[in-house]
Parts: C-alpha cells; structure tokens; sequence
C-alpha cells in the first residue's frame, strides 16, 4: 500500500459532492456537501484531482443506505474485459450474479443494471477531472507550474475514463470541462451510427499530459509523463495508427520511469506484480487504482475483486468463487518441447484436471510441459497456491464453489497471500467478503513491451519485434519465479524457450497477440485486444474475424460449462449496449441526443 493513498483518505471528504458530474443524464448522485467555489484554491483543487483519482475503482460509500457500491465499474473490467473474453468465466454458481451471466453469454440487453453501473463510474470520473480542469483557472494562489501539472494529471485521467466508455460501449459522448457549465448536459451528443469515435478528443487530452507531465511526480502514484505517454501509445493502437505509436513506445521503454523516478521495467519474478506487500518496490506498474485496506472503508479495499476469490470454509478468503480461469486459458500454456506454445493447436488437448475427481481420492495434476505463468495464474489442484499450501482442488472439500458452472480452477492474481493477510494488507470484513490493499493495474510494462512488439511487427521490424517479446519471455523463463513444492523444486514440468526469430509479420503478430493472452490473463484486457484485433483488420498484417473466433470459442466451452449452451457472439456484441435510462434522460422534445449502439434498438 503506497504513502499516496493516504494522501488521497485525507483530501477525498473535502470533495466527494462538488466535483462529480449529477444530472440525471449521467446517473451520477455523489455524497458529500461542498460547493466548487468553496475549493477554488490550491488544495482544493489539489483535493479535486486525488477525488478523481480515487473513481478509478468504480464506486464510492458512506453507507449501506448511500453508496454507488459496485463489482463493475472501476478499472478491473473482470466483467467487460474478462468474462466476456476466451480467458475467463463468471465463475461460481450459476444462480448468482445472473447478470453477469448474462454479459458472459452476450445476451445483454440495454436495460441491464450493470450498464448503469459501469456508465456512471465513468462519467463521474469524467466529471471530477472536469470540475478540476475547471477550477484550476480560478485557483489564485497556484503556481504556474502546479496548475499545468495539476491540468495535465486531469486531463489524462478525463481520457482514461473516456478511453474505458470507448472500449466497453463504443459510440460514448466526449464531455469536456464546458459541459454542465457552457453546455447543458442534455444536449451532449454521441457520435452517430458509422462516425468515428472520440479518438481524437482522448488523444489530445492525452498528448497536452504526455508533453507537459514530468517523469518524477510529488507522490507515488500519479501519472507520469510515462504513463501518459504509455496511454496515449496503447490509444493509437487502438487505431491502427502503427508509426505515430512507435516513437512514444520507444520513449516510454528507453527512458521511462515511475512517478517516484525510478526507471520501469520488468520485476524479477512474476507473482511479485500483484503483491501489495511488494509495491514499493514495483517498478512494473505505471497506473493502478491505489487501493488500502484497514481504514475504515469498505470500498477502498479493491472492492471491484472482493469476490474474485476462492470459496469455501478451508479458504481464508471465503469467499465467494467469481472470475474462474477459463478451460480455454488453461491449455494456452501448453508448450512444446522447445517451450514455446503452440500458437494453432494449444486447444486440441485439454490439460489434466480434477473435475468430477473425490476430494479424498488420489489425483496427481498435468505432467506434460506447461509455460511456468500458468500457476501464477490459474490455481490447480496439487499445485501450491501462493502460501496457502497445496490447492485441494473442485471436490467437496476444496475451494470451488460450483465447478460444473464455473469449472475447477480458482484465479490467483486477484487473491492476496497469507502473509498480506498477516502484514494486514487483507482480511475478510463486513458480511464476509475479502478486501484487499493490493492495487487494481490499469497498464504495466509488460504490456508496453507487448504492444510495443506489436507496433514492430506491424512496420515490419520483426528484429525488433522478436527482442522486445523475448524480454516478456525470459523473466517468465528464469526458475527463481517458478512455483516450487515444499522441497523447492518446481512444482509442475515448467518450460519456457525463446524465440529464435520471426519469419514474417504473419507470424510474429500471431507470436505476440498469443503472448498478451498467457501474460495478460485475468487482468480484464483480452475482450478489448479481441475487438481492437477485428476492428483494425482491414489495417493490419494478421487479419482477425472475432464474431468466428467467439463462436468456435463458444462452441467448444459449451461441451464443458452448460450455462454457455445456446450463446451467440454477433458483430453487435463487440460494443455493450448504451444503458436504456441514459437514452431515455437524454431525450429532448422526442429527439434522442444519445442514440444506442447498432443491433440493440
């Protein structure tokens, strides 16, 4: 847990009401009781950018009776990245959380609650970054260089925000700090049907971060230039815009560095990414949501993946078994006898499981070769989990709560360790769920080198490319990292090799896009890299149909988890539906100013 939450528990009640956006277009109904003029100063204003800060986690809480109180709509996308993806499914059992169900088996329709909830995190996000942009002008006792910095982290955060309603619904209205000042908020509009989404909006607020943000920022935390730049880059790849991401790439990778100035790159051993006892030390993460545990909070505790833990009276967290690893994920680690996977052929064979296996009975797990980030991943029976000890499996006795419906694995880089628990950076709270100080990563180094690699591929650097997936590889590669048994050998057949070369652009792409699934795993972004791929086909070396991939993807899951039986992924299923209550507070005199996504009118 970073110094930096704490800053943010100490400035957060002095904004909670003035600086959220609180119309009935958008949803948004913030506690609090302080008017923006009463902080049109440096720390209120400086109050006002560590509130928006604080929306990256999706919810906020007074009370039972008072609270915006959600599982998804902060930055974990566990439901709009994950499940809805080849790499996860809802997970525990089926009569709970049915709408997640539902998203899981795209059959949302537009009145579905969770839209709500993942609308209004993102606009009152992009409200508070407004209502700071706003007030930074009127600030008097400002320096020049606090108010661009302050400017700069706001406007970065407003196109973080936008950059999710992008990714999970698609045609979302830019809103700008002139909206619900200038501009009613009735008459915003979203781009129609066929125009372009508000990528150009996202990119300069973005670009005016990147160019004036410092590497070394007053807390740990923050946004960099870095950071920035680590967006903006990932933004443009989302537009197929190859050769303007490549020089910010090379930037962020050649003299990144992390807001306390140390340089980024890859930590030593892959568990240590997630551990909340080690983030000090993380020189991985360059934007996370800052979570805490033990402050008298309920939702700051990574609320988001309170659920996302193994079940069950013999597991510390209880409960409640949400965010399953997918049978599809599991076999991605297959190797073969150089390591490396197989890129066309890793789902022909189901990896060793225990399902339908006694608890009480002798069961001993895969022997084959597996890619060792596996079981830093995917919890298998037989196999140590962290520092619980060996996962007794899916049986009556183990930590599944239902493994016909969510099948027999539990996620494991959402789960804290025993020794977070011990060093109280975790416990089980209020009516029994898990809160937890370990940080929800928005965008880390590896995934720079991975869409860097890609950027390469794609302008035929396949040098280039091979060396920057190479780098992923060999720290997955080095023993030190792998999970070990109690006698400290390697747990399961580990094997990860290298890549000698790539033979073409065809094969790289294909090379890369297979490593972000297996490095990437269960952390909400392999829907959206599904998307991006399909989207940008036309522009791309590596052509992808994703309404065929979903399909087959469902096709064969469906022979192992019934709730997938029937399920249908069509071209609308790409873009959520925009949430009916959104439509209808946005009609005016009969003319809808916000339209809904194609295939769901």
């Amino acid at each position: 847990m970073k110094k930096y939450r704490f800053l943010i528990l100490s400035m957060i009640g002095l904004v909670a009401i003035a600086i959220s956006c609180n119309s009935d277009f958008l949803e948004v109904d913030p506690p609090g009781a302080y008017s923006e003029p009463s902080l049109q100063n440096a720390k209120g204003v400086e109050g006002m950018l560590i509130a928006t800060y604080s929306a990256l986690d999706g919810s906020w809480f007074e009370s039972w009776g008072n609270n915006r109180f959600n599982q998804n709509g902060g930055a974990s996308n566990w439901i709009w990245g994950g499940i809805t993806s080849d790499d996860s499914y809802k997970g525990t059992e089926a009569s709970d959380n049915v709408d997640a169900t539902s998203i899981e088996r795209f059959d949302t329709q537009p009145n579905l609650p969770p839209l709500n909830n993942k609308w209004g995190a993102i606009y009152d996000g992009i409200g508070k970054a407004n209502a700071t942009i706003r007030n930074v002008a009127v600030a008097g006792d400002l320096t020049e260089d606090q108010a661009t910095r302050i400017l700069a982290e706001a406007r970065a955060l407003r196109a973080h925000f936008h950059f999710e309603g992008v990714k999970v619904f698609g045609r979302v209205p830019y809103v700008d700090e002139t909206v619900g000042d200038e501009i009613p908020f009735v008459e915003v509009t979203n781009p129609a049907v066929g125009e372009p989404f508000i990528w150009a909006d996202i990119e300069a607020d973005l670009r005016y971060a990147y160019d004036n943000l410092p590497g070394t920022m007053p807390n740990p935390g923050r946004i960099n230039k870095y950071t920035a730049g680590a967006l903006l880059g990932k933004v443009l790849v989302f537009q197929a815009k190859w050769a303007e991401a490549e020089p910010i790439f090379d930037d962020v990778i050649n003299n990144g560095t992390t807001a306390s100035g140390t340089p980024l790159g890859l930590m030593d051993n892959f568990n240590e990414i997630f551990r909340a006892d080690m983030e000090s030390s993380n020189n991985e993460v360059l934007f996370a949501y800052e979570a805490s545990y033990g402050d008298g909070s309920i939702s700051n505790g990574n609320y988001e993946n309170s659920l996302n833990q193994p079940h069950g009276s013999a597991a510390p967290t209880a409960c409640c078994g949400f965010y399953q690893p997918s049978q599809n994920l599991a076999n991605s680690y297959r190797v073969d006898g150089s390591g490396l996977p197989f890129l066309d052929t890793f789902n022909s064979v189901d990896i060793k499981t225990d399902e339908g296996v006694a608890s009480d009975a002798a069961y001993t797990p895969e022997t084959a070769p597996l890619d060792a980030r596996i079981d830093w991943t995917i919890g298998r029976r037989g196999i140590p989990f962290l520092d619980w000890g060996i996962n007794p499996g899916s049986g009556s006795l183990g930590w599944v709560r239902d493994p016909t419906n969510g099948g027999p694995y539990n996620p494991v880089k959402s789960v804290p360790t025993l020794a977070e628990f011990d060093a109280q950076l975790a416990g089980v709270i209020d009516w029994g769920f898990t809160s937890s100080a370990k940080n929800v990563i928005i965008i880390r180094y590896a995934d720079v080198l991975l869409l860097a690699a890609e950027v390469k591929a794609e302008l035929n650097k396949l040098g280039e490319a091979v060396d920057l997936v190479n780098q992923v590889r060999e720290r997955a590669a080095n023993p030190d990292g792998f999970v070990v048994d109690e006698d400290g050998d390697p747990a399961a057949n580990y094997s990860v090799g290298l890549y000698t070369s790539f033979g073409s652009q065809t094969e790289a792409l294909k090379a890369i896009r297979f490593e972000r699934k297996i490095e990437l795993a269960q952390e909400g972004h392999r829907f959206f890299d599904l998307v991006r791929w399909d989207e940008n086909s036309s522009s791309s070396a590596l052509s992808f149909d994703i309404v065929a991939y979903m399909n087959a993807y469902i096709a064969e899951e469906s022979t192992k988890r019934p709730h997938l039986s029937g399920a249908t992924f069509q071209e609308r299923n790409k873009y959520a539906p925009i949430p009916q209550s959104v439509i209808a507070q946005s009609t005016v005199g009969g003319v809808q100013n916000i339209t809904q996504n194609a295939g769901f009118n």
